[in-house]
């Protein structure tokens, strides 16, 4: 058994939150006396999940099927999809218009970034053409598209014209103001010249075939499907960070997580090749570090796994982890990680191999969220966190000293020491709890493997003599430091689990008087 001063960690949030007796000394009549009582201040048993669910604001905290509790902070969630790509093909084709030279022309498609396309259908848009003839009797056209097809149907349009006087203004047609439309169409190239055609036929009303002044375009293009070599395409992750806040009362200390990890979450229903690109990837430590990731993985990029041809609207999925055994990530994320900065990209086709045909729909995206998983297995050296308590003593004019027992019954293999100073309204230290940081938990014995074999049983008296009370009786603040080591002096890594905890209980022998 030891006999200290004060234990303020418990003592104080008796005070404040647990002692209902306290209420009853305010009511006490009065009169005469210099008494003493015995009270019961605290019976309780805390968990450490349910201890960290209350502080830890951006972490979900889970357990695995061993019962080991986990941190895990997560990213935002980095999306793309298909509008980029097909609005380029757009772009490269629509608006423009083709002036038909010949007979049968193949298109001059000019396709963005070496795309090569297969196959290629509108999900809407419009196809427009214009056409005028100098001929002397009327003639009849007929406009087609063969590798342009519905349903195995060419598109295929016709019209007829009068015949041309000699003088003013040339016959026209056209559908400007009335475009064909295009939904459900799909172009296919001829397989011999891998040429997309417009052929025209115009026929006088003798019979004899003839040419006219032809062109065309195409209008507010949307596609729904592209298959073929789609290039080699960066999209843009953006920027983002992670804000990891286990540590946002440290002070000073060491502590280090055995088995972390970050996990790249990835969703992709894009039917070409895709990696990564980890441009940037940066832990920020407590120490004002920053501690970049190191992996071959890194330098490679992150293979994306993606649905064949046969897979349209599959979505594939793959989380991939960076561990120990494949990254400096145990050593970066055990230097007290406060947030996680990272950039990540990803790149179609990146090996250029134009073998590879591959396909994108209008709904085809991809995801990518980053999770940064701290399992509660390691070891802390002095880990040191503070926090910052209100008191009242000055409430309890009547009370002028105080004895408390704590015994505890501790399943954590962690030691906790406590120091505390008490500060006036000014910030000012009118006295510390002890004249050294003093153990008031000692962790429970572990195994070889890190798992707790048992409990610790310890019995503390403190003693609040009425001098001391009185120095500390202005406080309107305690700031207290609490000191977390695994055993040995931290030198064995150990594990949490949802099933351990400390019980707690407190009593005290307050004096009180008139």
């Amino acid at each position: 058994m030891k006999r200290l001063t004060l234990l303020v960690l418990l003592a104080v949030a008796a005070l404040l939150y647990s002692c209902q007796s306290f209420n009853d000394l305010e009511n006490l009549e009065d009169a005469d006396y210099d008494a003493e009582y015995a009270v019961p201040l605290l019976n309780t048993e805390l968990s450490l999940k349910e201890a960290l669910e209350n502080f830890q604001d951006l972490a979900v905290i889970t357990i695995d099927p061993d019962g080991l509790i986990h941190f895990t902070y997560s990213g935002d969630v980095l999306t793309q999809n298909s509008d980029t790509i097909f609005r380029k093909i757009n772009e490269s084709l629509a608006g423009v218009p083709i002036p038909i030279t010949s007979k049968r022309m193949a298109l001059p498609l000019s396709l963005p970034d070496g795309f090569d396309f297969d196959r290629l259908v509108f999900k809407s848009g419009g196809f427009i053409f214009g056409l005028q003839h100098r001929h002397p009797e009327p003639v009849e056209f007929t406009i087609t598209l063969p590798q342009v097809t519905k349903d195995g149907v060419p598109l295929s349009l016709s019209g007829s014209l009068p015949a041309y006087s000699g003088s003013g203004n040339l016959p026209t047609l056209t559908n400007f103001f009335n475009p064909y439309s295009l939904e459900g169409y799909e172009a296919v190239p001829d397989p011999v010249t891998d040429s997309v055609y417009v052929e025209y036929e115009l026929i006088r009303a003798s019979g004899q075939p003839d040419t006219a002044l032809l062109a065309i375009t195409f209008r507010d293009l949307v596609f729904s499907y592209m298959e073929g070599f789609l290039g080699i395409q960066r999209h843009e992750g953006g920027r983002d960070t992670i804000i990891i806040d286990f540590f946002d009362n440290w002070v000073t200390g060491d502590i280090y997580f055995a088995d972390p990890t970050v996990t790249f979450n990835i969703e992709n229903s894009f039917g070409i090749p895709t990696e990564s690109d980890v441009k940037v990837f940066k832990v920020l430590t407590v120490r004002g570090e920053t501690l970049n990731l190191r992996s071959p993985y890194v330098d490679s990029g992150i293979d994306f796994p993606y649905p064949s041809i046969d897979e349209v609207g599959v979505i594939k999925e793959e989380k991939f982890v960076f561990d120990k055994t494949n990254s400096n990530i145990d050593s970066i994320l055990g230097a007290g990680p406060v947030a996680i900065d990272y950039d990540v990209d990803a790149v179609t086709n990146p090996d250029s191999n134009v073998n590879i045909r591959g396909f994108i729909t209008d709904s085809s995206y991809y995801k990518i969220r980053v999770d940064v998983d701290l399992p509660l297995y390691g070891r802390s050296v002095n880990f040191l966190a503070r926090d910052t308590f209100e008191l009242a003593f000055g409430d309890f004019q009547q009370m002028y000293k105080a004895e408390f027992k704590l015994v505890t019954v501790n399943s954590l293999p962690l030691d906790v020491s406590i120091q505390g100073y008490f500060l006036d309204k000014e910030g000012v230290v009118l006295d510390s709890l002890f004249s050294e940081s003093v153990r008031v938990i000692a962790g429970a014995p572990v195994d070889g493997q890190g798992n707790a074999s048992g409990v610790q049983e310890d019995v503390t008296y403190i003693d609040y003599p009425e001098e001391r009370f009185d120095k500390i009786r202005t406080a309107e603040n305690l700031d207290i430091v609490a000191s977390f080591s695994t055993i040995n002096n931290g030198t064995v890594s150990v594990k949490i689990f949802e099933s351990q905890s400390v019980q707690v209980k407190l009593g005290a022998i307050f004096g009180v008087r008139d």
